[in-house]
């Protein structure tokens, strides 16, 4: 089957400026950045991708594993036998006679979202594998190109289906007798920019009712809610190991459980928070964030109740106390932006403005 060679309407297009992201949300002191970009190349003369078939199997098979992750894999447990040898492990040693110590590693976020290529020089085919609970948005543009055209034409976007993966992009020279070359870059961002919220949604609170814990920091607050994705977002005071409850039914949609350690150097901590975004039905996203290691008790396509404990509070990544931050975000064309909301308790719609007191009931 010969190459089919995609329409010129890209002839001549011209990339837009880079879109910048940023963090998904940043608490009193927190931060994390939950969105990537890569850039990639292209040219004549490069060597073929390996066999699609085979390519994709390791593809899907490597996007599994590391959703699933491993309960031992930040953990490192050392022993010695009888005869002096030293061992190591990821895992309990079932087997071990003498003192068995146990260390925490540091490990990286989790990486959700795979690139793929497939096909010859003069058809390349770029495809996304997306780990999220939830759909994201790709946007992608020509960081340079010479004599190509491409479907969709650059700059575009995607939007890629929870747990699948999809074909994002298809480049072919414009005229084969001639060189051609091109560098591409892509960025995503968690939502479907076609959602909009319901005006009507409640949220309960997300930890037990009956306990009386203080808002910190309110919508605007001047500390760290200032910008767009966290201006509607808010602190609540609450000791290490208290339950966090979901304010809202939904599915979840990404998860970090292997974080410890808190400080205010943005720099170390600013991607270290423990986290959990659930998706609603309406498109909009929850963040939980700040949360005790290895607390979290759902995982990535769970769906979850309002009022069903989901992990326990901590003081995880850019912190400098317990806290739970909380927020609610919508992908806004490749940006996320906060949501105002307001806690229902007892049939009242409460604010959770600064200072202000809620629970105790």
């Amino acid at each position: 089957m010969g190459v089919r060679r995609l329409s010129e309407v890209g002839r001549g297009c011209r990339a837009a400026a880079p879109r910048r992201f940023t963090p998904s949300w940043r608490a009193p002191r927190c931060g994390a950045a939950l969105c990537c970009q890569e850039i990639n190349s292209g040219r004549a003369g490069a060597r073929p991708s390996s066999s699609p078939a085979l390519g994709l199997t390791l593809l899907l098979a490597l996007a599994l594993l590391l959703t699933a992750g491993s309960a031992w894999s930040k953990r490192i447990y050392s022993y010695q036998d009888e005869q002096g040898v030293a061992h190591f492990s990821d895992r309990p040693p079932s087997d071990a006679t003498g003192e068995v110590s146990e260390q925490l590693i540091k490990v990286d976020p989790k990486k959700l979202v795979f690139l793929r290529e497939d096909g010859p020089d003069n058809d390349k085919r770029y495809s996304l594998w997306n780990g999220y609970g939830g759909p994201i948005e790709v946007l992608m543009r020509f960081e340079d190109s010479a004599n190509v055209i491409s479907e969709p034409v650059l700059p575009g976007t995607r939007v890629i289906p929870p747990q699948q993966h999809s074909l994002i992009l298809q480049v072919q020279p414009l005229d084969l007798q001639r060189s051609w070359s091109y560098r591409w870059s892509y960025q995503y961002v968690p939502g479907d920019p076609a959602a909009r919220p319901d005006p009507n949604a409640e949220y309960v609170l997300p930890f037990n009712p009956s306990l009386p814990l203080r808002v910190d920091q309110g919508f605007g607050g001047e500390y760290s809610h200032s910008d767009a994705h966290s201006f509607h977002a808010v602190d609540i005071a609450m000791d290490e190991g208290t339950p966090v409850r979901a304010a809202r039914a939904g599915v979840v949609m990404a998860v970090e459980n292997d974080f410890y350690g808190a400080g205010t150097n943005l720099a170390k901590f600013g991607d270290r928070a423990n986290h959990i975004r659930i998706l609603h039905s309406d498109g909009t996203m929850a963040v939980y964030a700040h949360l005790a290691l290895e607390s979290v008790i759902v995982g990535i396509g769970d769906r979850v109740r309002a009022g069903e404990q989901i992990a326990r509070s901590g003081n995880t990544g850019f912190s400098s106390g317990p806290h739970l931050h909380f927020v609610i975000q919508r992908n806004s064309g490749g940006t996320l932006v906060s949501v105002p909301f307001a806690f229902t308790v007892d049939g009242q719609r409460i604010q959770p403005t600064q200072g202000k007191m809620l629970g105790g009931q």
